[in-house]
């Protein structure tokens, strides 16, 4: 699967042009090398309903009993209107993203707390594209 390059108001995994980064999970310690990254894009009502939202993300992602072993880190930044968040999540590899959408039930597995996050007033989803990590976007330029 050929991916394209992240697009240009994506700085780092930290700077977002037009968002503030909000929270990060994942990385700590991690050996894994990152193979895709995952723009998952989320329109909300206001700011505190972005905030909330990716607060029960992080409650979801900490009960999950069997997170997907190919998620490395998530990186949720919320525009400055507060209107949008954007998570920009690594994962190993894009097959692996596939293989965890392919139950239906999103990322996560099918408990009361990610049935919250997909259930959440005020809250769209707005869909994902996978593009190639910045560090070999960056490897090849130099």
């Amino acid at each position: 699967m050929t991916l394209p390059a992240l697009p240009s108001f994506v700085r780092s995994r930290t700077e977002l042009d037009g968002y503030r980064l909000y929270r990060t999970g994942g990385m700590a310690g991690s050996d894994k090398t990152v193979g895709c990254v995952v723009l998952v894009t989320i329109d909300t009502d206001d700011e505190v309903t972005a905030k909330a939202w990716v607060d029960s993300v992080f409650v979801a992602l900490a009960s999950d009993p069997k997170s997907h072993p190919g998620g490395i880190s998530a990186a949720f930044h919320i525009r400055d209107d507060g209107r949008q968040v954007i998570n920009y999540a690594e994962w190993r590899g894009a097959q692996d993203h596939v293989d965890a959408l392919s139950d239906g039930n999103g990322v996560g597995s099918p408990t009361s707390d990610w049935r919250r996050v997909q259930s959440f007033p005020g809250v769209r989803q707005g869909g994902f594209v996978r593009y190639q990590p910045l560090a070999k976007v960056q490897a090849e330029v130099e």
